[in-house]
């Protein structure tokens, strides 16, 4: 009996697990996701937490978020250019390799106490963009590492990269943001505590994301145009009066090269009306229900009694398990119509699960319906994704994903800077709640006046 059901809970977990138990290449990018993400979101709780701190509001903040998220919107056309132009895997590692010498450089920054708040904000900004560069990569490599029957479980595990890589990082970094905090042994300290361990800490995760990108070993490329594609990457010029206008001339057509091959990504996700639909839900989304990052660190000082970063630290830690668990459910999924039940289930509780969050006083109950925002959020975000790269033929699947990122990016990058203005004018709680609010009066306007979207939840397919 006991073995009987060993087996059926491993069958089970096997099943959630299944693309990372089966493909080494596609565990090798996914590794590299959650080291990459987790680095990004120890260093951007660690750089908000230290602007609460030394301005006493809510502004810094919200410039420090608004800084990692604006390069989403400025260089995502870009990642996905390079996605569908070069080896894919090659894009990953050299971002990767980019992002591991700018957080050491922080580290030394803070170690040396030579940053200042604008040094924070401009490297919110650099790792933004590399992280702009190399997500369509990740995403357009997936379906070229996984079976296609493994392809929803594969895209939804990905998600925890985004969002789970939080509790894996935050695991390590909130106990190390705690005032006073350090590991030891026998009264030998072996990790200080405080911001400049926790940006230390950041370095290495960012750096181990390189070693994984290394390990990766597949070989994928795009295609930017549907017809015969000609490539304008400039050919050697041998010296003669014309090479200066042979220069330019390919410089030229090297920027139309790249215009073209983004303007028909941007056609492709405008007239598609499937995936129009998914990109006006993930606008919503990110703008109402995912902008938090500036207004968390004064919500735990002035709600829930934060002397120091460590609660803060606990609230993205929660959002993190909250979002592993949820995940994983979307990654279990088997059957066409649980995907559209999803679907609705998740954008509900998206808009509830804020709202519930910012009535709580206490700690640990905040951090409970945190982790039920994070479940919901990170499922409907992995959902929307699962359904655009479906439905998107691989040779755009990197400028699709680029927009998709853009979108969501962008419009968090503005929010979230709005929100940081506004929790000084009124507070924090009552933007979680008016916003919450707001979402799902969206959510059901939209399903009611949408039928191919009422079919999605029922059915949970796309097609008529």
């Amino acid at each position: 009996m006991q073995n009987t059901l060993n087996q059926l809970i491993w069958r089970r977990i096997r099943n959630h697990l299944i693309s990372l138990i089966n493909y080494s290449d596609f565990r090798n990018i996914w590794l590299t996701g959650i080291f990459s993400f987790g680095g990004m979101w120890i260093f951007t709780v660690t750089a908000t937490w230290i602007a609460v701190e030394k301005s006493g509001g809510s502004r810094w903040p919200g410039i420090i978020a608004f800084s990692s998220l604006l390069p989403f919107l400025l260089f995502s056309p870009a990642g996905g250019f390079l996605a569908d132009r070069y080896n894919r895997r090659d894009v990953v590692l050299t971002t990767c390799l980019a992002n591991t010498i700018l957080a050491v450089f922080i580290a030394i920054g803070a170690v040396t106490d030579m940053l200042q708040l604008w040094h924070f904000a401009l490297a919110a900004f650099a790792r933004g963009g590399l992280t702009a560069l190399m997500e369509p990569a990740i995403q357009a490599l997936i379906p070229n590492q996984v079976a296609e029957k493994h392809m929803l479980n594969a895209i939804t595990l990905n998600a925890l990269t985004h969002h789970g890589s939080r509790f894996f990082a935050l695991l390590i970094a909130a106990p190390l943001l705690a005032s006073g905090v350090a590991l030891s042994v026998s009264e030998f300290t072996i990790v200080p505590g405080g911001v400049k361990t926790v940006l230390i800490l950041s370095a290495i995760f960012t750096g181990i994301s390189s070693l994984f990108a290394s390990f990766c070993a597949t070989v994928s490329y795009g295609k930017i145009t549907s017809g015969d594609e000609k490539s304008y990457i400039p050919n050697k010029v041998t010296d003669s009066l014309f090479s200066m206008a042979n220069r330019t001339r390919n410089m030229i057509n090297g920027v139309i090269y790249f215009a073209r091959g983004t303007l028909e990504g941007f056609q492709f996700i405008y007239t598609h009306k499937i995936i129009s639909i998914f990109i006006i839900l993930v606008v919503f989304h990110c703008a109402l229900v995912m902008s938090f990052e500036s207004i968390m660190p004064v919500f735990s000082r002035d709600f829930l009694n934060a002397a120091d970063g460590s609660i803060l630290g606990y609230l993205v830690m929660a959002f993190g398990a909250g979002s592993i668990f949820g995940v994983l459910l979307v990654a279990g999924l088997t059957k066409e119509t649980h995907k559209g039940w999803v679907l609705l289930s998740t954008g509900v509780g998206s808009g509830i699960m804020p709202i519930l969050m910012a009535l709580m006083q206490e700690p640990l109950l905040a951090m409970l319906f945190v982790g039920l925002m994070g479940a919901t959020q990170a499922s409907f975000m992995a959902i929307t994704n699962v359904y655009v790269l479906t439905v998107s033929p691989d040779r755009l699947r990197g400028r699709v994903t680029s927009l998709y990122v853009l979108h969501a990016g962008g419009i968090m990058a503005f929010t979230n800077l709005g929100y940081g203005f506004l929790a000084d004018l009124f507070n924090a709680k009552v933007i979680f709640i008016i916003t919450g609010l707001i979402f799902v009066i969206f959510l059901t306007a939209i399903s009611m006046s949408m039928p191919t979207l009422r079919r999605i939840y029922r059915t949970g397919e796309t097609t008529a």
